[in-house]
């Protein structure tokens, strides 16, 4: 069966899509994350190990995403029941779209809270709040996030800020903000990267990032190293599958995919090491995180009006990113709307804006009205954590890597399209094998069971 035509139309081109794809990416976890993780374990040992976590993990799992959202050109649920069908399978297999919209569902409710957080900094860099007094950057983060009221604002201005994107439509809205966005902030990073040549301590930074030590690695940076290539590329939730299902047919995947691998990499090598240039200079321990990026950074900023220089285009590069991000995980629940109740996109946008805005409220309320109520240990905002990132988003992963791997030739042939044979099927291996073994330790070692084995042999 070959490649239907979109209804909804097509990106404009293979570089427009990989701003959006790319965009996509370039999180708040990026950022915060892989910079800390190099220097805890290793530093260019675990860089290394991380760029093949993401060519033989994140490539083939994303290239399968684009190429099913491509071949289904529907939603995920139907999408993926269709497929069964022609493979010969139940029809209840839609239910692993149902899957991967809970995710992202759960995950942009939280994750708006937190990309709310930034867009509070960005103004309260810009009005100098945060330079002159190092010792109380922990307070004002406990201020604002215990702050319910303040929180609330911030949360909603982001998701009407991200309902706006998403309701302009997929060429209109998300492609022509990442044109713009993406660039912007590679642009604004460097910038500030430059000054950090002359503010900040480069040489400290970089031997915290890149000097190498096996002994620092072993099995956790291995396995750490695996995590980030998975959950860095957005994979699990859907939204690589919806943006893959607005690609043509004749569409080469392999080298877009590389492409928004590299672009993502480059992003996070960069802005982790403006972060520690300024960091290491005030002598401050690096931080895992949201602390980093909240706490630690803000101790860090230089006084006066060069810190106010700094922070702002840091935090409204933040701002950017996360705004990307959180488009591309609801471009798929808005998707789902319009697919299945007929909505206009308008309509869609704003029905799935309000559902994770509503769903939100309980991540927000987290830190200051609900901080006592816990189940099993946990509060509302690590549960919604835990459920869509340790489990929802890697069992969907290995469930279509099954999917795909299984297929009959004729029909993956027919999802490959014409110019994607070769890559397909090198990643058809990947997802059988690597791929699927990889995704399964990741859960194993969110779950601590890794942890529990390595007690238990000790």
């Amino acid at each position: 069966m070959n490649i239907r035509e979109s209804s909804y139309g097509y990106w404009s081109s293979a570089r427009a899509f990989g701003w959006v794809a790319a965009g996509a990416c370039m999180g708040i976890g990026n950022i915060a994350r892989l910079p800390y993780l190099m220097g805890q374990y290793g530093g260019w040992v675990f860089l290394a190990a991380y760029v093949v976590a993401l060519l033989i993990v994140g490539l083939p799992i994303l290239v399968s995403e684009w190429a099913l959202g491509r071949w289904m050109r529907d939603e995920g649920s139907a999408g993926f029941g269709r497929l069964a069908q022609l493979a010969g399978s139940s029809a209840r297999w839609g239910w692993l779209g149902g899957i991967a919209l809970l995710g992202a569902a759960m995950v942009l409710s939280y994750y708006s809270v937190v990309a709310g957080w930034s867009l509070a900094y960005t103004f309260r860099a810009a009005a100098g709040s945060l330079v002159g007094d190092a010792a109380a950057a922990t307070q004002r983060f406990l201020d604002l996030a215990q702050d319910a009221e303040r929180s609330l604002a911030w949360h909603t201005l982001f998701m009407v800020s991200t309902c706006v994107i998403v309701a302009q439509g997929f060429r209109e809205g998300m492609e022509r903000a990442a044109r713009y966005f993406v660039p912007t902030a590679f642009g604004v990073m460097l910038l500030v990267g430059m000054v950090a040549f002359r503010y900040g301590d480069p040489a400290a930074a970089s031997k915290y990032l890149f000097a190498g030590d096996f002994s620092r690695f072993g099995w956790r940076g291995a396995v750490e190293a695996l995590q980030q290539a998975f959950f860095t590329l957005a994979l699990g939730f859907g939204a690589m599958l919806t943006l893959g299902s607005y690609l043509p047919a004749s569409q080469t995947l392999g080298k877009l995919g590389l492409a928004v691998v590299l672009l993502d990499t480059l992003f996070s090598l960069l802005s982790g090491f403006v972060l520690l240039c300024f960091v290491m200079e005030a002598g401050v321990a690096p931080a895992p995180g949201l602390q980093m990026l909240f706490q630690t950074f803000p101790q860090a900023l230089p006084a006066g009006w060069i810190g106010i220089a700094i922070g702002t285009p840091f935090y409204l590069a933040l701002f950017i990113v996360t705004l990307l991000s959180a488009a591309a995980l609801l471009e798929p629940l808005a998707h789902f709307l319009m697919q299945r109740l007929r909505l206009t996109r308008v309509f869609a946008a704003v029905a799935a804006a309000m559902l994770v805005w509503y769903l939100g409220l309980g991540s927000l309320l987290s830190f200051n009205v609900l901080a006592d109520m816990r189940l099993l240990g946990q509060n509302f905002f690590e549960w919604m954590q835990l459920l869509s990132t340790t489990l929802i988003a890697p069992v969907f992963a290995i469930l279509m890597c099954f999917v795909v791997a299984n297929l009959p030739r004729e029909l993956a042939d027919s999802i490959a399209g014409p110019h994607e044979t070769f890559w397909m099927r090198g990643g058809t291996f990947l997802l059988r094998y690597p791929t699927r073994i990889a995704l399964l330790v990741i859960i194993l070692y969110a779950v601590g069971l890794l942890d529990w084995f390595e007690q238990l042999w000790s």
